[in-house]
């Protein structure tokens, strides 16, 4: 008896073979390309070696680097990170008792990272706001030289100290805890000129040099000039709102809290409006310009515990 083939037992063909080789080659090439895009990880020649003004990389890292290499906004693989760090800095401020917004012109550097406050002779109980903050910072022997510390953070850089608990409770020698420190820089490019570097940086535990996570964003050909990304926040103190217009963002009677924006490596403008006067008698009026520019965009309760 003679067996006969079914169609199952049928091998391919060459010419399916080589359509079937067509397409998965055509997939594979497109998950390459959808990877390197999410991923961030361009090709070398669209990356720029960024050069600094002397003792930023350091100041910022803890690395003597000669330069930064970094591709132009959009990057996703930044994008990525700055998520991770927006995840983190939330984290950071459930374990926190106090989150305070300070601005600042001079560059990050190790002398602003505290990870313990001397509070000795100290009362923290008044120290509600930025200004009282800082005027704490100068008094427990961590200089924040940089003043006045208003509703609005119109500097050009930022710093977010997130403060936990005593580390002690003999009175001679207590300190608070720092949870962590963020920075928030702007520095213009030496080589290429023309150019700004946003850095964004978290620091934590005994090393206050090197960051625990960071992020950046490159804007070629853009300064951070009058029509900057400012302000980098808005605080909202305890007291209700002035009626003569001098204190506008006092509104929120009872828990204290701070509007911040973070620079974002999927939007390549950096300029905008022009940054609004602080004086301005709208509290709106002093933030609107940010509008658009950004979504990395937080809430944070000056008092997480309350």
């Amino acid at each position: 008896m003679t067996h006969q083939p079914t169609k199952n037992n049928r091998a391919f063909t060459l010419v399916e073979l080589l359509v079937a080789g067509a397409i998965g080659a055509a997939v594979i090439a497109t998950a390459v390309i959808g990877f390197a895009m999410l991923s961030g990880l361009p090709g070398r020649g669209s990356l720029t070696d960024l050069t600094l003004p002397s003792g930023v990389i350091s100041n910022f890292y803890g690395e003597d680097l000669a330069v930064i290499s970094l591709g132009p906004n959009p990057n996703y693989f930044q994008a990525a990170q700055a998520r991770r760090m927006k995840e983190r800095l939330i984290s950071d401020v459930l374990a926190s008792s106090a989150v305070f917004c300070l601005g600042r012109n001079l560059s990050g550097r190790p002398s602003l990272r505290p990870s313990e406050i001397p509070v000795a002779n100290v009362d923290f109980r008044d120290v509600a706001t930025p200004q009282a903050f800082r005027n704490f910072l100068n008094d427990s022997q961590v200089s924040f030289p940089e003043q006045p510390q208003g509703a609005l953070l119109a500097t050009t850089n930022a710093s977010i100290f997130l403060v936990g608990t005593l580390a002690s409770v003999a009175q001679e020698t207590n300190s608070l805890a720092v949870v962590a420190t963020y920075e928030v820089d702007f520095v213009a490019t030496v080589d290429p000129p023309g150019g700004t570097l946003a850095s964004v940086r978290r620091y934590a535990g005994t090393n206050r040099s090197v960051p625990t996570d960071y992020y950046h964003a490159y804007y070629p050909q853009e300064l951070n000039g009058a029509d900057g990304f400012r302000p980098l926040g808005a605080f909202f103190g305890r007291q209700p709102a002035d009626p003569t217009g001098a204190a506008p963002f006092s509104i929120a009677v009872n828990q204290p809290f701070s509007f911040v924006w973070w620079p974002d490596p999927l939007v390549s403008r950096l300029g905008g409006a022009a940054v609004p006067s602080p004086s301005s008698d709208s509290a709106r009026a002093n933030y609107d310009n940010m509008a658009g520019r950004t979504s990395l965009f937080f809430v944070l309760p000056t008092f997480p515990s309350l």
